[in-house]
């Protein structure tokens, strides 16, 4: 049995290693090594249930892969639509990301059969004052532009 001194860096250095192998040839597996170090860190006593329970809430909150936006829309007629993006409560960045998440759904409904892009007829960013975080909000609306009539179709 290892001194308690030495338990860390011995497991960390035996996870390291590990995770190196594992990366060779194949698509890497390190996350399987996170639930190993989890039961071992809590077994040896590094790790208590209510830190273990603090951290698994904390990473609820602020989920670093989820989408910093999301993106509401509503069809106003058949050439229009509005989109409200809402941030995220807890982020780590993405302030400055409005407008391209805009664009890109906008160019998405502008990829529809019969249209050839769209034009922006309004566009307003603001912050949402919630309790207990607020939060930045954006809101545009779009005009799809319809293809042009093909000339064969155009009476003389």
């Amino acid at each position: 049995m290892l001194p308690r001194l030495l338990r860390l860096p011995v497991l960390t250095a035996l996870a390291s290693l590990l995770g190196a192998c594992s990366t060779i040839g194949d698509p890497p597996h390190d996350w399987l090594l996170l639930p190993t170090a989890a039961v071992v860190a809590l077994d040896n006593g590094y790790l208590k249930i209510p830190a273990l329970a603090a951290g698994v809430a904390v990473y609820a909150l602020v989920d670093p892969l989820a989408p910093n936006w999301t993106v509401q829309e509503a069809r106003l007629g058949e050439e229009r639509y509005r989109l409200v993006l809402r941030m995220k409560a807890l982020h780590s960045g993405g302030d400055g990301e409005a407008r391209q998440v805009f664009a890109r759904r906008a160019a998405q409904l502008a990829s529809q059969p019969g249209f050839a892009g769209y034009d922006v007829t309004a566009w307003e960013e603001g912050i949402d004052s919630n309790r207990p975080f607020s939060q930045r909000v954006a809101l545009g609306e779009i005009r799809l532009r319809r293809l042009p009539a093909p000339l064969a179709s155009t009476a003389p």
